[in-house]
């Protein structure tokens, strides 16, 4: 069995969707979750590379795999957990997420300056993050997506194009960073947290007279949660 919950792709043409959607040029790659190295391949033949990976027999793999391209400086291999390093700098990012840590490793990803980027992830997962205000997938994690920048799903990936073959599919979604924190960060971190932890009640009965009160929290735009959050913050203040 593998090491870290990893899933490896084994489809070249979804390989080769995933280095065409980020559009490379003259772009630092940051690539997390490299497994045995099929999307590196077409990431080097694109620009230069940063690659993560926490499994050091992997990692022992990709640095004969990769030696020339490291010699010369194209591929800037780190062996080491995604969660607990610095990133380098980076233009453009392209990740295989694991699923057990999707969450805190996309908005870790989310912190750091850079364009755009692809990342493949637990379809279920994917389905939450780009979710609409109305939907039931529409939550917590929705919401602070839409904060950070644009999230799109462009691709469904059967689970049948890994090995091990996981129990559910994936899917591949075209992330762009863009600021769209309105109000203070901890604020709506918090009214966000507060109001989909209970989702079923009517924002009146969590937070009191608020604006939208008469909304529950899947009804709210994530601009509406900022009207509210700044209400709150000044009740508080």
């Amino acid at each position: 069995m593998p090491r870290y919950s990893q899933n490896f792709l084994i489809n070249e043409k979804i390989a080769d969707f995933m280095a065409d959607a980020i559009e490379i040029s003259d772009d630092v790659v940051l690539e997390i979750g490299p497994g045995r190295g099929i999307l590196t391949e077409r990431l080097l033949k694109r620009g230069k590379v940063i690659a993560v990976e926490i499994d050091q027999e992997l990692c022992d793999i990709l640095r004969v795999k990769f030696r020339k391209e490291i010699e010369k400086k194209k591929l800037n291999l780190i062996c080491g957990d995604a969660l607990k390093i610095d990133f380098p700098k980076f233009t453009k990012v392209a990740a295989n997420i694991p699923y057990h840590i999707s969450s805190p490793l996309i908005f870790k990803i989310m912190e750091n300056e850079f364009e755009d980027g692809v990342i493949m992830v637990q379809r279920e997962f994917a389905e939450r993050l780009v979710a609409k205000p109305g939907s039931k997938k529409y939550g917590r994690l929705s919401v602070m997506m839409y904060y950070h920048g644009n999230a799109e799903m462009i691709k469904i990936v059967k689970r049948g194009n890994f090995r091990p073959m996981p129990k559910v599919d994936s899917a591949i979604v075209k992330i762009k960073r863009e600021d769209r924190f309105c109000y203070k960060r901890e604020i709506l971190e918090r009214v966000v947290r507060e109001i989909f932890s209970q989702r079923r009640k009517k924002i009146k009965n969590i937070l009191g007279e608020v604006p939208h009160g008469e909304k529950r929290a899947e009804e709210l735009t994530p601009e509406e949660i900022c009207e509210v959050a700044k209400y709150v913050d000044g009740l508080r203040d």
